[in-house]
């Protein structure tokens, strides 16, 4: 249509042309055509002119049409085939949204030839194999991915990580991310990935340099931030040689975090410095509530435990609901020889939040007081507690078990390998 318009304005044109130069309609055209002569009027001729013009580029078309229809059915068949790619694609992902990881892997891998982005198809798969615990056939899937998209490589990369993270191979999760550093250093996920890979390994000093740019890239949410910072913090104070050196180093706010003033303050009642341990536990209190500093504080071993025993029950008039602080006044009641009141602490403790350790520690006093039955069933139903067994199940026999579980060191907040674990009794 296009070249009809344009033959229809030259004509236009040309006509226009003749006029300009006193060729009018009403003229004739003569051609000779060897020995013939061929005589028409001059619009005849611009007639005959435009559908010879029409008629050679209808044959044109046509001729090049003939040509044309190997390439139309290539196309019409890679549309076909880019469709149920596509559609393979949508059936793999829903099916591995479903936890079909059998089904998912099949269909994603069926039309990847046809694929436009193959590389999806192979990172997908490779999650549905490692879901199936077919480890090789998902490295086998990422390798596919890689080749399929070598400019995907950061991409690819990041994948491959995740992967490896999740499925505990977190050795292998760092490598990879080492190999994208060049990539990856001002990228948030990345730097998201590594620090998530290097809490897993308990690099706490390769977390603790990281955590600067985390919160400039905004990389995770500011608590999971702030918790890895805690637990790097207390990582620190963990292996440090000289923790009262490094408890002086820490950040005002690592200072004022319950598990790393437990820690510290384990470790000064390991040295025996009992008094610096209360005083840094009660001012802490000061600031913010923790039952963890509570229960640490009821087991002090102090010289004037009716002094400590005050400072509980001054913290029991602002909260005296609470069954830790109940528990930490009985123990330090205990602590001084002063049994009734004890015994008083402990039973409202049990009342309000059935703590092994005031079963435990009442049945001990009961002893005491020659109430053997009493102190019995306490015993079996703190055993209970710990346990999750029926109180009826447990045989007299066991009975001193929670005493020696109360006495012999379970502690609050223990540190393992620089986690804090909370131990109630």
């Amino acid at each position: 249509m296009r070249w009809v318009i344009m033959i229809a304005v030259a004509l236009v044109l040309g006509f226009g042309l003749f006029q300009l130069v006193d060729i009018y309609p009403d003229n004739y055209v003569k051609i000779y055509v060897d020995t013939y002569l061929i005589e028409m009027s001059f619009m005849g001729f611009l007639l005959l002119l435009f559908l010879s013009v029409c008629a050679i580029y209808l044959g044109l078309w046509l001729f090049g049409s003939v040509f044309r229809v190997g390439n139309v059915f290539s196309r019409w068949r890679k549309r076909k085939g880019y469709q149920k790619a596509n559609e393979t694609l949508g059936t793999g992902y829903l099916s591995l949204i479903k936890g079909d990881w059998r089904k998912a892997e099949k269909s994603l891998l069926a039309k990847t030839d046809n694929s436009g982005v193959p590389y999806i198809n192979y990172l997908a798969a490779a999650q549905a194999a490692q879901e199936q615990s077919q480890y090789d056939r998902r490295d086998d899937y990422l390798a596919q991915a890689y080749k399929a998209a070598p400019k995907e490589r950061f991409a690819i990369g990041l994948a491959k990580a995740r992967l490896h993270h999740m499925a505990g191979q977190h050795e292998q999760a760092e490598a990879t991310l080492d190999d994208l550093a060049a990539q990856g250093s001002k990228n948030a996920q990345y730097v998201a990935m590594q620090l998530q890979t290097y809490r897993a390994t308990q690099n706490w000093s390769r977390v603790h340099d990281l955590l600067p740019l985390a919160r400039k890239l905004d990389a995770l949410p500011e608590a999971v931030i702030q918790e890895m910072d805690t637990q790097a913090h207390q990582a620190l104070l963990l292996t440090s040689a000289d923790r009262a050196a490094t408890w002086k180093e820490l950040p005002k706010t690592q200072k004022q975090e319950p598990s790393n003033i437990a820690l510290y303050a384990k470790d000064l009642l390991n040295k025996n410095d009992v008094g610096a341990a209360e005083k840094l536990i009660r001012n802490a209190m000061k600031n913010q509530y923790d039952d963890a500093l509570v229960e640490l504080y009821g087991q002090l071993p102090a010289d004037k435990p009716a002094k400590l025993r005050r400072v509980v029950e001054g913290w029991l008039m602002a909260r005296p609901e609470s069954a830790e602080l109940n528990l930490a006044a009985g123990r330090l009641a205990a602590q001084e020889k002063n049994n009734d009141v004890a015994i008083g602490f402990l039973e409202k403790a049990i009342e309000l939040g059935q703590l092994p350790g005031a079963y435990s520690l009442l049945g001990e006093l009961l002893e005491t007081a020659n109430e053997s039955g009493r102190a019995l069933n306490l015993y079996r139903t703190g055993i209970a507690r710990l346990t999750g067994l029926s109180s009826a199940l447990i045989s007299p026999q066991l009975g001193s078990a929670l005493r020696e579980h109360n006495n012999d060191g379970a502690e609050v907040n223990e540190v393992h390998e620089g986690e804090l674990v909370d131990d109630k009794h």
